[in-house]
Parts: structure tokens; C-alpha cells; sequence
């Protein structure tokens, strides 16, 4: 009786113990933005309801990019000023983004994965991977990764996009500072990202929903 009774609180103790570790796992796994960086999220949040909200004149843009921005992919694109930004993502938002989620109709971004990667103290670099909800009922379709080049602009005294670099969604940095999502924009859906269809800037220039 005595021998199985330490059998049980030996046991006991090594699943408590086992929790303890994996839920520190958990929480060292889940980065704290810096108070540097705050700001260069706040931006990259603001863009992103900008997007969902189709509400991209260019006095807006003016606070979310740099004027000298640019796409680094395939091809390489670089803007001159705010005007030819804002034409080129009214573009891809009204164009586009119907294009990926059609016949049904585009409804919302939602981010599943946000990462950063400390460059200066005036420049960071932020990767997310985001899924499109589509008509009907913001269902859960497809799936694309970016990372987004931020810099602090002295002169606006705000953080601004500086690039924007394609990513192939299976190459997301996993190795960077992971951060926890707000919940207004986090991915909540059940179906699990690896049933969504991956897809590239690139590919869709040319009229392709695939990668291969």
C-alpha cells in the first residue's frame, strides 16, 4: 500500500513538474515589444485596419511609409513618392485581394503569426503571416507571409515602412522574438493554417493562386 502510494506522489510530482517546464517554455517563447519598438507596432497595427477598412488616401499613407519605399520580390519596386504608394496599394487592395478570395468576395486581414527582429535603435524589422477570411462568413482561405522594414523618422518623430519583403509562408522566422497578437487582429478561426493554401506576391503579379 505504502509502495504504491509513493509510485502515485512520485508521479504526481513529475507531471507538475512537467507543466511548470512547458509552460515556461511557453512564456519565454512569447517576446515583450520593447518600449523602443512600441511605436513602430502601433504603425503596423494602424496599417493593417487601414487595409480592412479600404480607407487608403494618401494623407493616411503618408503616416504609415516611408517615401522612398520599396518591394523587395519578384520584380524589385521602388516608389518615388507617397502618391505613387497609395496608387499601388488601392491596387492591391481593390484588385487584388478580390482576385485571391474570388468567386467569393474578400472580407478582412487577420494575423496568425507576428514576429520582430531588433536591426538599430532606430529600425526593426517585423514578419507576419496573415490569413484572408473570404465570403461566406469570413471563412479562413489562404494564407501569405511578409516582413516589413520599419524606421524611425526623425523629422515626423514616427515610425514608417521602409520595404516589404515576400515570403514563402513556410519560411516564416520562427527564430525571431515571437509577440503576442492583439485580439482584435489575431487569427481565431479553427481550421488549422496548414489546410490554407499558401500564396505569393509574386505569383499573383502573374495571375497564379500557387506557389508551384
Amino acid at each position: 500500500m505504502k509502495y504504491n502510494f509513493l509510485i502515485i506522489l512520485v508521479s504526481l510530482l513529475i507531471n507538475c513538474s512537467c507543466s511548470k517546464k512547458i509552460d515556461s517554455s511557453k512564456s519565454s517563447f512569447i517576446s515583450e515589444v520593447p518600449e523602443n519598438y512600441s511605436g513602430a507596432f502601433d504603425t503596423f497595427y494602424n496599417y493593417i485596419n487601414t487595409v480592412n477598412n479600404n480607407e487608403l488616401s494618401e494623407n493616411i499613407m503618408s503616416g504609415f511609409f516611408n517615401e522612398n519605399f520599396s518591394i523587395i520580390g519578384n520584380p524589385n519596386i521602388a516608389f518615388s513618392n507617397i502618391s505613387e504608394i497609395t496608387k499601388a496599394y488601392n491596387g492591391i487592395r481593390n484588385q487584388t485581394y478580390p482576385f485571391i478570395c474570388s468567386p467569393n468576395e474578400f472580407q478582412s486581414l487577420k494575423l496568425a503569426k507576428l514576429a520582430y527582429l531588433p536591426l538599430t535603435k532606430n529600425s526593426i524589422n517585423i514578419a507576419l503571416l496573415d490569413v484572408f477570411l473570404c465570403s461566406p462568413d469570413k471563412t479562413p482561405s489562404y494564407k501569405m507571409c511578409f516582413i516589413y522594414q520599419l524606421v524611425f523618422d526623425e523629422s515626423k518623430k514616427k515610425w514608417l515602412m521602409n520595404t516589404l519583403t515576400e515570403l514563402n509562408p513556410k519560411n516564416y522566422p520562427l527564430n525571431w522574438n515571437q509577440v503576442e497578437i492583439k485580439d482584435s487582429h489575431k487569427y481565431s478561426q479553427n481550421k488549422p493554417l496548414s489546410k490554407l493554401t499558401p500564396l505569393l506576391a509574386s505569383e499573383l503579379m502573374n495571375g497564379n493562386k500557387s506557389i508551384e
